[in-house]
Protein backbone atom coordinates (compact mmCIF):
# COMPACT_ATOMS: atom_id res chain seq x y z
CA UNK A 1 0.00 0.00 0.00
CA UNK A 2 1.10 3.32 -1.25
CA UNK A 3 2.19 5.97 1.60
CA UNK A 4 0.17 8.74 0.37
CA UNK A 5 -2.19 11.06 2.30
CA UNK A 6 -5.24 9.58 1.32
CA UNK A 7 -3.75 5.76 2.31
CA UNK A 8 -2.85 6.99 5.66
CA UNK A 9 -5.99 8.58 6.44
CA UNK A 10 -8.01 6.58 9.34
CA UNK A 11 -10.43 6.97 11.81
CA UNK A 12 -10.49 10.27 13.74
CA UNK A 13 -9.34 8.90 17.30
CA UNK A 14 -12.75 9.91 18.76
CA UNK A 15 -14.54 7.54 16.52
CA UNK A 16 -12.14 4.77 17.24
CA UNK A 17 -12.72 5.21 20.83
CA UNK A 18 -16.74 5.54 20.26
CA UNK A 19 -16.52 2.17 18.10
CA UNK A 20 -14.88 -0.16 21.08
CA UNK A 21 -17.15 1.73 23.68
CA UNK A 22 -20.34 0.43 21.71
CA UNK A 23 -18.98 -2.79 20.43
CA UNK A 24 -17.96 -3.51 24.24
CA UNK A 25 -21.28 -2.99 25.33
CA UNK A 26 -22.52 -5.18 22.48
CA UNK A 27 -20.43 -7.97 23.33
CA UNK A 28 -21.68 -7.48 27.18
CA UNK A 29 -25.18 -7.60 26.31
CA UNK A 30 -24.25 -11.29 23.95
CA UNK A 31 -21.90 -12.27 26.59
CA UNK A 32 -24.76 -11.94 29.53
CA UNK A 33 -25.73 -15.43 30.04
CA UNK A 34 -22.33 -16.86 30.59
CA UNK A 35 -22.02 -16.46 33.86
CA UNK A 36 -25.46 -17.64 35.41
CA UNK A 37 -24.62 -20.49 32.63
CA UNK A 38 -21.59 -21.58 34.26
CA UNK A 39 -22.64 -21.11 38.10
CA UNK A 40 -25.99 -22.84 38.01
CA UNK A 41 -24.94 -24.97 34.58
CA UNK A 42 -21.69 -25.83 34.47
CA UNK A 43 -20.48 -25.40 38.23
CA UNK A 44 -24.20 -27.56 38.88
CA UNK A 45 -23.67 -30.40 37.04
CA UNK A 46 -20.16 -30.96 36.55
CA UNK A 47 -19.27 -34.90 36.44
CA UNK A 48 -22.81 -35.70 34.69
CA UNK A 49 -21.12 -35.62 31.15
CA UNK A 50 -20.73 -33.19 28.29
CA UNK A 51 -24.46 -33.19 27.40
CA UNK A 52 -26.08 -32.40 30.34
CA UNK A 53 -22.89 -29.65 31.29
CA UNK A 54 -23.68 -28.31 28.36
CA UNK A 55 -27.36 -28.11 28.07
CA UNK A 56 -27.37 -27.00 31.10
CA UNK A 57 -24.71 -24.32 30.65
CA UNK A 58 -27.12 -23.49 27.24
CA UNK A 59 -30.48 -23.86 29.29
CA UNK A 60 -29.73 -22.00 32.58
CA UNK A 61 -27.11 -19.24 31.20
CA UNK A 62 -30.12 -18.08 28.52
CA UNK A 63 -33.14 -18.40 30.79
CA UNK A 64 -31.83 -16.54 33.60
CA UNK A 65 -29.47 -13.93 32.10
CA UNK A 66 -31.01 -13.45 28.61
CA UNK A 67 -35.00 -14.85 29.28
CA UNK A 68 -35.84 -12.54 25.65
CA UNK A 69 -34.14 -15.16 23.85
CA UNK A 70 -35.33 -18.26 25.92
CA UNK A 71 -37.82 -19.29 23.24
CA UNK A 72 -35.05 -20.16 21.21
CA UNK A 73 -33.86 -22.98 23.45
CA UNK A 74 -36.21 -25.37 22.04
CA UNK A 75 -35.37 -25.26 18.82
CA UNK A 76 -32.03 -24.01 18.27
CA UNK A 77 -30.73 -24.01 22.13
CA UNK A 78 -27.45 -24.69 21.51
CA UNK A 79 -26.99 -22.83 18.27
CA UNK A 80 -27.93 -19.99 20.44
CA UNK A 81 -25.72 -20.52 22.69
CA UNK A 82 -22.62 -20.48 19.63
CA UNK A 83 -23.57 -17.67 17.96
CA UNK A 84 -23.76 -15.47 21.18
CA UNK A 85 -20.92 -16.02 22.21
CA UNK A 86 -18.75 -16.12 18.92
CA UNK A 87 -20.62 -12.89 17.95
CA UNK A 88 -19.70 -11.31 20.81
CA UNK A 89 -16.30 -12.45 20.59
CA UNK A 90 -16.33 -10.85 16.37
CA UNK A 91 -18.09 -7.38 17.16
CA UNK A 92 -15.44 -7.03 20.71
CA UNK A 93 -12.55 -7.97 18.60
CA UNK A 94 -13.15 -6.22 14.86
CA UNK A 95 -12.62 -2.83 16.29
CA UNK A 96 -8.71 -3.92 17.17
CA UNK A 97 -8.76 -5.20 14.04
CA UNK A 98 -9.59 -2.16 11.95
CA UNK A 99 -7.22 0.16 14.06
CA UNK A 100 -3.92 1.35 13.07
CA UNK A 101 -3.61 2.44 16.57
CA UNK A 102 -3.57 -0.79 18.20
CA UNK A 103 -1.03 -2.66 16.08
CA UNK A 104 0.78 0.92 15.26
CA UNK A 105 5.08 -0.58 15.16
CA UNK A 106 3.57 -4.68 14.79
CA UNK A 107 1.92 -5.50 11.86
CA UNK A 108 2.15 -8.98 12.97
CA UNK A 109 -0.97 -7.82 15.49
CA UNK A 110 -2.91 -7.43 12.91
CA UNK A 111 -2.13 -10.67 11.19
CA UNK A 112 -2.29 -12.95 13.97
CA UNK A 113 -5.83 -10.92 15.01
CA UNK A 114 -6.90 -11.08 11.28
CA UNK A 115 -6.48 -14.83 10.62
CA UNK A 116 -8.32 -15.75 14.74
CA UNK A 117 -11.34 -13.79 13.50
CA UNK A 118 -11.99 -15.98 10.54
CA UNK A 119 -13.33 -18.92 12.53
CA UNK A 120 -15.06 -16.29 14.61
CA UNK A 121 -17.08 -14.64 12.06
CA UNK A 122 -17.49 -17.83 9.89
CA UNK A 123 -19.44 -19.48 12.89
CA UNK A 124 -21.34 -16.16 13.93
CA UNK A 125 -22.33 -15.66 10.45
CA UNK A 126 -23.52 -19.19 9.70
CA UNK A 127 -25.32 -19.58 12.71
CA UNK A 128 -27.34 -16.63 12.06
CA UNK A 129 -29.86 -18.07 9.54
CA UNK A 130 -31.20 -20.85 11.79
CA UNK A 131 -32.46 -18.16 14.65
CA UNK A 132 -33.16 -15.81 12.30
CA UNK A 133 -35.75 -18.51 10.79
CA UNK A 134 -37.19 -19.29 13.75
CA UNK A 135 -38.57 -15.99 15.18
CA UNK A 136 -42.62 -15.53 15.17
CA UNK A 137 -42.38 -12.47 12.24
CA UNK A 138 -42.95 -11.71 9.23
CA UNK A 139 -40.61 -13.78 6.56
CA UNK A 140 -39.50 -10.58 5.01
CA UNK A 141 -38.03 -9.62 8.29
CA UNK A 142 -36.42 -12.94 9.28
CA UNK A 143 -34.69 -12.70 5.94
CA UNK A 144 -32.97 -9.27 6.68
CA UNK A 145 -31.43 -11.28 9.64
CA UNK A 146 -30.81 -13.89 7.62
CA UNK A 147 -29.24 -11.78 4.59
CA UNK A 148 -27.40 -9.47 7.07
CA UNK A 149 -25.41 -12.59 8.15
CA UNK A 150 -24.71 -13.60 4.63
CA UNK A 151 -23.36 -10.63 3.76
CA UNK A 152 -20.98 -10.63 7.01
CA UNK A 153 -20.08 -13.72 5.75
CA UNK A 154 -19.85 -12.75 2.26
CA UNK A 155 -17.42 -9.38 3.04
CA UNK A 156 -14.87 -11.82 4.81
CA UNK A 157 -14.55 -14.20 1.95
CA UNK A 158 -13.76 -11.54 -0.34
CA UNK A 159 -11.04 -9.70 2.33
CA UNK A 160 -9.31 -13.24 2.15
CA UNK A 161 -9.22 -13.72 -1.54
CA UNK A 162 -7.55 -10.02 -2.02
CA UNK A 163 -5.46 -10.75 0.93
CA UNK A 164 -4.50 -13.88 -0.88
CA UNK A 165 -3.84 -12.00 -4.08
CA UNK A 166 -2.06 -9.28 -2.21
CA UNK A 167 -4.70 -7.08 -3.33
CA UNK A 168 -3.86 -5.19 -0.14
CA UNK A 169 -6.37 -1.78 -1.47
CA UNK A 170 -9.37 -4.26 -2.10
CA UNK A 171 -8.67 -6.41 1.00
CA UNK A 172 -8.77 -2.82 3.18
CA UNK A 173 -12.16 -1.98 1.80
CA UNK A 174 -13.51 -5.76 2.29
CA UNK A 175 -12.28 -5.62 5.58
CA UNK A 176 -13.77 -2.24 6.28
CA UNK A 177 -17.44 -3.55 5.05
CA UNK A 178 -16.85 -6.50 7.13
CA UNK A 179 -16.63 -4.35 10.36
CA UNK A 180 -19.59 -2.42 9.28
CA UNK A 181 -21.29 -5.70 8.96
CA UNK A 182 -19.96 -6.82 12.47
CA UNK A 183 -21.44 -3.26 13.64
CA UNK A 184 -24.75 -4.38 12.44
CA UNK A 185 -25.27 -5.79 16.29
CA UNK A 186 -24.24 -2.92 17.98
CA UNK A 187 -26.80 -0.92 15.08
CA UNK A 188 -29.44 -3.17 16.29
CA UNK A 189 -28.81 -2.14 20.13
CA UNK A 190 -28.79 1.67 19.28
CA UNK A 191 -31.44 1.65 17.44
CA UNK A 192 -34.10 -0.78 19.68
CA UNK A 193 -34.50 1.64 22.50
CA UNK A 194 -34.46 4.58 20.84
CA UNK A 195 -37.15 3.16 18.26
CA UNK A 196 -39.06 1.69 21.06
CA UNK A 197 -39.76 5.12 22.90
CA UNK A 198 -42.35 5.93 20.04
CA UNK A 199 -43.62 2.50 18.53
CA UNK A 200 -44.33 -0.94 20.40
CA UNK A 201 -41.53 -4.14 19.92
CA UNK A 202 -43.67 -5.78 17.50
CA UNK A 203 -44.02 -2.80 15.61
CA UNK A 204 -39.75 -1.76 15.46
CA UNK A 205 -38.78 -5.28 15.72
CA UNK A 206 -39.50 -6.69 12.24
CA UNK A 207 -37.54 -3.54 10.55
CA UNK A 208 -34.48 -4.33 12.74
CA UNK A 209 -33.43 -7.15 10.59
CA UNK A 210 -32.99 -4.88 7.91
CA UNK A 211 -32.06 -1.84 9.53
CA UNK A 212 -29.36 -2.31 11.68
CA UNK A 213 -27.42 -3.58 8.67
CA UNK A 214 -28.51 -2.32 5.71
CA UNK A 215 -27.36 1.59 6.49
CA UNK A 216 -23.58 0.49 7.30
CA UNK A 217 -23.62 -1.53 3.75
CA UNK A 218 -24.36 2.21 2.40
CA UNK A 219 -21.96 4.23 3.90
CA UNK A 220 -19.16 2.13 3.43
CA UNK A 221 -20.30 1.99 -0.41
CA UNK A 222 -20.07 5.92 -0.59
CA UNK A 223 -17.02 5.62 1.18
CA UNK A 224 -15.88 3.28 -1.22
CA UNK A 225 -17.17 5.49 -4.24
CA UNK A 226 -15.46 8.58 -2.93
CA UNK A 227 -11.73 7.10 -2.13
CA UNK A 228 -12.16 5.56 -5.83
CA UNK A 229 -12.55 9.16 -7.22
CA UNK A 230 -9.62 10.34 -5.58
CA UNK A 231 -7.08 7.61 -6.73
CA UNK A 232 -7.13 4.76 -9.36
CA UNK A 233 -7.76 1.16 -8.02
CA UNK A 234 -3.95 -0.49 -7.02
CA UNK A 235 -3.21 -3.82 -8.98
CA UNK A 236 -2.39 -6.80 -7.37
CA UNK A 237 0.89 -7.78 -7.06
CA UNK A 238 2.58 -10.12 -8.77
Amino acid sequence: MSDTPNSRREMPRWGWYAFLFFSALSAASAFKFVPPGLIHGVFAHWGEGFHVTWMSFVVEGIERGADHVAHHIENVGSILAVHMIAGGLAVILTPLQVSRMWRRGDRRKHVYLGWALVPIVVIASLTTPPISFNMSYPLWSEAGFALGSVAWFGALVMGIWHIRRKNYEMHKRWMVMMAALSFGAVSFRLQLPVLRLFWDMDVVFPYLGWTCWVPNVLVVAIWWWRTAKRAPMPQPAE
